[in-house]
């Protein structure tokens, strides 16, 4: 098969091109953020950890997540592509930490769409029934919104998006309102300045590393822009400003509804808004009356749907990524023929969700299964964080010399990082309570099986471990420009190999430094 053969499979095979622009791409990062879900959900989980410091902590996380948003950028606009964390990685530490992480940040994923899933069936189960007095079991509710996204990927990527979009605005809008109103009013005992300090979490230093955790959560899938890379316009360019644009903004959202919420309760009574699972809809209904807490139980429900739609979006096109590059079943790279869309991960993913979501509902309850599941994934994202921040110095080292910054570079990254490995350090020491215990050795266990795994694929030399790697520099408008040979199929590049020579070039690699 020449080259130009392997183009053409490529593009039958391929996702639509130029499908989204910066708008679209912003939106899906900070829909699947959904910057209400954090309001309305995370803020009691984030307040029964850092108390009345709450809104500090949220000030913490944004820099931390802002810096960690520059690192992304820089690798975006040098390598556009639907694999994410751990492309950029390999590209800086190697095929084998790529591997690792690779898996490490499937596993963080695959949990993401079982949590949100289980927040809708939960908390729409309970409004209906306190609201309006209907009663629909929660897994029922859940499935029928796996059904809901998976027919909205399968027809237009565009569309999902937009819809995305709509429901973003509609639901900020709403929430926001209530915030204003409860800071105008004083809240329950006037303003607390002191919600900027860290000297005042509930649980000390030890609340605040616990709380980061979840601000992790708050803004996981910030990166989710990079998964539709390849159907973005100009994705060096929007990519970079979708990345950068979705933190700000939504650590500005962040740390504003968190102080307003703060003063909504007091600082007397944190205990409630620990234990509270609506808190938004409790002050809605104290502060501006229970019509407006069902309104605000509609807008929590456009959230939690606009993250799940953004989470199966992103998760639909890593399987695909994968199955396309042979690491999973070839299958999962099929595109549907007139809609270029990935539907046979879309189905796949979607049974996965159901059958992983529904069962962990039932072993807690399905609120409960959002916060502890919620807490797991984030707290396998810290690692994944922390590998590419050291990768990039790297990186532009080897491959981008004269761009080479200290400041941006290195010394941004090396401060995100501090604030990262601090809320690992504070999250073991103390060691957290149940059901938190296991946690941490589960993501030890996650990272040292797939690094065992990585390294015995190598030593076999099985095609399975450099397809993860090889892959990084074989992007859909890199392979016509690639040198003319002969090849039976795209797994037979090696890296290294005149082939892949040419792909570097073709990414813009042919003009780094020596």
């Amino acid at each position: 098969m020449t080259t130009k053969e392997v183009s053409a499979s490529a593009e039958a095979d391929g996702l639509k091109r130029n499908a989204l622009g910066l708008i679209s791409a912003m939106g899906m990062s900070l829909a699947f953020i959904s910057p209400t879900i954090g309001v309305m959900f995370i803020s009691a989980l984030i307040g029964g950890k850092a108390g009345v410091s709450s809104p500090f902590v949220f000030v913490l996380g944004t820099a931390g997540i802002a810096l960690m948003a520059l690192t992304i950028a820089e690798f975006a606009k040098r390598v556009t592509s639907a694999g994410g964390f751990y492309k950029f990685i390999t590209l800086g530490l190697g095929p084998e930490a790529g591997f690792a992480a690779g898996m490490l940040m499937l596993f963080a994923y695959a949990l993401q769409s079982p949590i949100n899933t289980n927040l809708f069936g939960g908390f729409l189960s309970n409004a209906l029934r306190n609201d309006f007095g209907i009663t629909v079991p929660w897994w029922a509710l859940m499935i029928g919104v796996v059904v809901l996204v998976g027919i909205l990927a399968w027809y237009s990527v565009h569309a999902s998006m937009q819809f995305d979009v709509a429901l973003l605005i509609a639901e900020v809008v709403v929430v926001g309102g209530l915030l204003i109103v409860i800071v105008f009013k004083g809240g329950d005992a006037g303003q607390v300045p002191e919600s900027f300090s860290p000297m005042h979490a509930d649980q000390g230093f030890g609340g605040i590393g616990q709380a980061f955790v979840f601000i992790v959560m708050a803004f996981f899938g910030f990166e989710s822009c990079l998964t539709v890379a390849e159907e973005c316009r100009n994705p060096r360019r929007n990519l970079p400003i979708a990345l950068i644009g979705s933190v700000v903004l939504a650590g500005l959202w962040f740390t504003f509804a968190m102080y307003s919420i703060v003063v909504g309760y007091g600082s007397a009574h944190m205990d409630k808004l620990a234990n509270s699972q609506e808190p938004i809809h409790d002050l809605a209904v104290r502060y501006l009356g229970h019509m407006y807490g069902n309104l605000v139980d509609l807008a929590a429900v456009s959230a939690i749907v606009a993250v799940v739609l953004a989470i199966h979006t992103a998760n639909f096109r890593v399987l695909y990524s994968l199955g396309r590059d042979g690491l999973l079943h070839k299958a999962l790279g099929r595109t549907h023929p007139k809609h270029k869309t990935p539907h046979v991960a879309i189905i796949v993913y979607s049974i996965l969700t159901l059958v992983v979501g529904i069962g962990a509902g039932f072993w807690w309850d399905p609120m409960s299964a959002f916060g502890n599941l919620g807490y797991l994934s984030s707290l396998g994202m810290l690692p994944i964080l922390i590998l590419t921040n050291v990768a990039l110095p790297v990186f532009m080292w080897k491959r981008y010399r004269a761009e080479f910054s200290l400041v941006l570079h290195v010394a941004f990254p090396v401060i995100s990082n501090v604030i990262f490995l601090a809320a690992i350090w504070l999250n073991v020491h103390p060691w957290p309570a149940a059901p938190l215990t296991a946690f941490p050795w589960i993501v030890v266990a996650v990272i040292v099986l797939a690094a065992l795994w990585g390294r015995r694929l190598k030593r076999r030399g099985s095609p399975a471990f450099y397809r993860l790697g090889a892959v990084l520099f074989i992007e859909g408008d890199a392979i016509p420009e690639m040198v003319d040979v002969e090849i039976e199929s795209l797994d037979q590049l090696p890296p290294g190999s005149a082939t892949m020579r040419g792909a570097d070039k073709a990414l813009g690699y042919g003009n780094e430094a020596a």
